[in-house]
């Protein structure tokens, strides 16, 4: 007996193994939350009574609060540049054609192949040979850089979707391509736009290697658990990394809708 061109046997081997790889993943994350909630100091059961202290804590603590603060400006600094690099490339690379066109584009995609750890150091070894000094601008750059080919994969698709007509009209009527750009093709990118701007603020937010490498004494959020956990574990550290998460991935399901909603050629 087969079920959709596979055997019983093998779909339920397909889905103990999604099973297995999503509690892997997700199993830590749900361990977190709820010791978040854990008025014992140490993560051991048994489970002691039910307390938000940790997260009053949390809401008191000036590093905590300061990390976050340059977390925030880091990723919507980065989410926004990226966002109009990456809207301005993918534009081109969707309309010119030249003869080094797939090369070009395999090099603005390269940094997805790369491990996060050598491009880190790699930053940081070339910034530093040119006397550059570390900070929380530098990391911002870094990170544009990270999150870019994303936003370039994520907005090509989009302006693939917007039908031509809609631009060789504006041209013939008169408009410039660049106002044709700004009043034709982006806003009929407008959910795309979005999500993009959603998806790279994420990724920015949540990134540790980079900021690490980029940054002395300025700390953002990640780099503010990291050093926690390092020097003695705090509670603490919990409620941050829950409320670190459901953010995440609240902003990652918007994104989600956003792309899923889009209109091909219709102005979404």
């Amino acid at each position: 007996m087969t079920i959709f061109g596979l055997g019983y046997a093998t779909r339920l081997g397909l889905n103990f193994f999604f099973s297995a790889v999503v509690l892997c993943i997700y199993a830590p994350i749900i361990v977190m939350i709820i010791f978040s909630f854990n008025s014992g100091r140490y993560q051991t059961l048994p489970f002691r009574e039910f307390t938000t202290d940790w997260y009053a804590r949390m809401l008191q603590d000036q590093n905590f609060i300061d990390g976050l603060g340059n977390s925030l400006i880091i990723a919507s600094s980065v989410s926004i540049s990226a966002t109009i690099l990456g809207f301005l490339a993918a534009y081109s690379f969707q309309k010119a054609e030249f003869p080094a066109k797939p090369i070009a584009l395999g090099l603005l995609l390269a940094p997805l192949a790369f491990p996060l750890i050598l491009v880190g150091i790699g930053m940081r070894l070339q910034f530093t040979s040119l006397g550059v000094k570390p900070g929380l601008w530098l990391v911002a750059m870094g990170q544009t850089i990270y999150v870019l080919p994303l936003a370039i994969l994520n907005l090509r698709v989009g302006i693939a979707n917007v039908s031509s007509s809609l631009e060789d009209a504006a041209i013939s009527l008169g408009a410039s391509r660049i106002r044709t750009l700004v009043e034709i093709i982006a806003p009929a990118c407008r959910s795309t736009i979005i999500a993009t701007l959603l998806i790279t603020f994420t990724f920015a937010f949540d990134e540790f290697i980079i900021a690490y490498f980029l940054t002395n004494f300025e700390i953002t959020l990640p780099i503010k658990i990291w050093t926690t956990l390092v020097t003695g574990f705090d509670p603490t550290v919990n409620a941050v990394g829950s409320g670190v998460f459901i953010f995440s991935v609240t902003l990652g399901l918007l994104a989600q809708i956003l792309l899923f909603k889009r209109q091909p050629g219709k102005f979404s």
